[in-house]
């Protein structure tokens, strides 16, 4: 399914950007970061890798999208379950799902997140760092649409409780440290020190 690094990945992505951002204060999609803004940073580094990207929001962001295919949303709650849900609908099977708060994500990862996740016969393949699963970095599969339906039905909005419940196949911090041996891939950018921080990165 996939092929040498020059080459785009043949699964589509999706980039989630619909959180609150109570937190930061303001959404975080706009952040400045590098160049122009966090959506488009995490937009243009998906695009570079896959076929198709989708760009997965409760509300159309004032902020140009590039090519990426806009998924509205329109579940009232908030939750990245909600987001998964959405894209899980719009795929024919395997997708690589991504956060706008992950800013650090190197292509190298991604792509080889990507690649476990081609050839897994789970319905999802997540990594796992510092002993906790990273589900808004991985590759879902359309199978696990049922299961989440089901979890938010039963008020459950727990992507952790849903990876355990279809059985998710782990990629462990040794494997994909392989790909970012730095370890910086997964920080998160939730409050407006992580921004200050992650931005003189950028």
């Amino acid at each position: 399914m996939l092929a040498s690094a020059s080459m785009k990945i043949s699964m589509p992505a999706a980039l989630l950007a619909g959180g609150a951002s109570r937190r930061m204060g303001r959404p975080k999609a706009l952040l400045r970061f590098g160049s122009g803004t966090l959506l488009h940073h995490q937009l243009t580094k998906l695009s570079v890798l896959f076929d198709e990207t989708f760009l997965v929001v409760k509300d159309p962001p004032d902020a140009a999208t590039g090519t990426a295919r806009l998924l509205l949303d329109s579940t009232p709650k908030q939750g990245a379950i909600f987001g998964l849900i959405r894209t899980l609908e719009e795929v024919a099977d395997r997708v690589f799902i991504m956060a706008i708060d992950l800013p650090l994500m190197t292509p190298d990862l991604i792509r080889g997140i990507a690649e476990r996740g081609a050839a897994t016969g789970a319905a999802a393949l997540i990594p796992e760092s510092g002993g906790r699963l990273q589900p808004l970095a991985a590759v879902w599969r359309r199978s696990a649409l049922s299961a989440a339906r089901q979890q938010v039905a039963r008020g459950d909005l727990s992507l952790h409780g849903l990876a355990e419940a279809i059985h998710a196949e782990i990629l462990s911090e040794k494997d994909w440290k392989l790909f970012d041996p730095s370890g910086n891939s997964f920080t998160n950018l939730n409050t407006m020190a992580d921004y200050l921080a992650l931005r003189e990165r950028a």
